[in-house]
């Protein structure tokens, strides 16, 4: 693998008048790309809804075919074993795979996802308010994903063709990535590093560090009885699970270990002792220690057996490990904060409770940046809003820190 140094190193007159021309590019191209933002956020396009989501893919590929990239168009997975789940889990609409350039040893890893939360967004998708527009997905990450385009379209304009790169598109990651995470995982491998233009965080600062995440269900079988004549015979099932709900929850230890179940079933009718209840949820944990005692716990709920009623069951599947500090991220984030300070800007470089696929691309062996994207909040809500000049300026920032990276890469 590759050896990213970086920091403090002297720029030369040459890589200074790089940077100039990437920066006048941006500006001269950020009206066109504010233009396209609005564009591809009209295209709402919410995890449930796959035929928008094969739209948005392919007005993202159209967009990166300009950018002269190869195109490859992987399908979602026909049998995924989250499909039935109540949780909203989505198969999308697939993944998009877009390289330009041949250097390998050198090439970076850009991964945007194009799917939002608002199944039911009501009213204007694009509403600009002074600096601030508001919308689906604005900043996550219709945003992001078009900093990511301005960013290789402004390395282009300047003339910099000796930057290879790979853009990755899912329509999943919402939802958990279920559909797109192996796809991810294989396709990683072989990059000297990664960005994901997830929203910054609100004081603009990247994210370098992220939970691991799990789905967590529990089962429960009980017995079934009348619930007058016969109650004495029956076994409730929802009784069971809410004792179950609770022993759980007192796992948590937020910020360090997040327990959230969140959707409970059970019972088909009030005179019936329910035989059968179960709850889908969500786990959070900090450090590799705090995941594995917090599956422990959660695996120490179960108990009881066909013949031994009430059966509890608990399943865990994990679908984003933790994101990690490294010293390889940390060589990343001195990339970063030197383009940074060409721009005049200092970038700050944090932790957040949030997840994505920067988790499963960091776990496969490429160190990965994160929070690349616009700055913007109130996310997966009706007033999500995205700061509009920060879409000029993440986009210098991402293209000068990919710069500097493959320039401080050693054998």
């Amino acid at each position: 693998m590759a050896t990213i140094v970086c920091g403090g190193v002297c720029m030369t007159e040459a890589a200074r008048a790089r940077d100039r021309a990437v920066i006048e590019a941006v500006r001269a191209l950020e009206p066109a790309a504010r233009t396209g933002w609005r564009e591809l956020v009209d295209l709402e396009s919410s995890s449930a809804d796959v035929g928008a989501l094969g739209r948005v893919l392919a007005w993202v590929e159209r967009a990166l075919i300009d950018l002269g990239a190869s195109i490859e168009r992987r399908p979602a997975p026909t049998a995924m074993n989250r499909i039935d789940a109540p949780d909203g889990t989505s198969t999308g609409a697939g993944v998009a795979v877009a390289k330009s350039g041949s250097d390998d040893r050198r090439r970076m890893l850009v991964c945007v996802h194009l799917d939002t939360v608002h199944a039911h967004w009501q009213g204007a998708t694009w509403t600009e308010t002074g600096s601030r527009v508001v919308g689906p997905g604005v900043a996550d990450m219709k945003g992001g994903v078009l900093v990511v385009l301005l960013a290789l379209r402004a390395l282009r304009q300047a003339r910099i063709d000796d930057l290879s790169w790979t853009v990755v598109a899912t329509t999943d990651e919402e939802t958990g990535s279920w559909a797109s995470r192996d796809a991810l995982a294989a396709l990683a491998p072989g990059h000297a590093a990664a960005f994901i233009p997830e929203p910054a965080m609100p004081d603009g600062s990247i994210v370098v560090q992220r939970p691991g995440s799990a789905r967590v269900s529990i089962e429960v079988t009980g017995r079934a009885a009348h619930a007058g004549r016969d109650a004495a015979k029956g076994i409730s099932a929802v009784t069971a699970l809410c004792e179950a709900v609770a022993a759980a929850a007192r796992l948590a230890d937020p910020p360090r270990r997040i327990v959230n179940m969140a959707l409970l079933r059970g019972g088909d009718s009030t005179n019936i002792i329910p035989d059968h209840a179960d709850a889908v949820g969500n786990i959070r944990w900090q450090s590799e220690a705090d995941g594995h005692a917090l599956c422990s716990g959660l695996q120490a709920l179960g108990r009881g057996g066909p013949d031994d009623l009430p059966q509890v069951v608990v399943g865990i599947e994990v679908n984003r490990p933790v994101k990690e500090r490294t010293d390889a991220v940390e060589a990343l984030v001195r990339c970063m904060q030197d383009a940074a300070g060409s721009l005049g800007l200092h970038v700050g470089a944090g932790f957040t409770g949030g997840v994505s696929d920067g988790n499963i691309i960091q776990a496969a062996g490429v160190p990965t940046l994160d929070g690349m994207g616009v700055r913007g909040g109130n996310l997966h809500r009706h007033d999500e809003f995205a700061e509009l000049d920060s879409l000029g300026e993440r986009a210098a920032l991402l293209a000068l820190t990919m710069l500097r990276v493959r320039d401080s890469i050693r054998p």
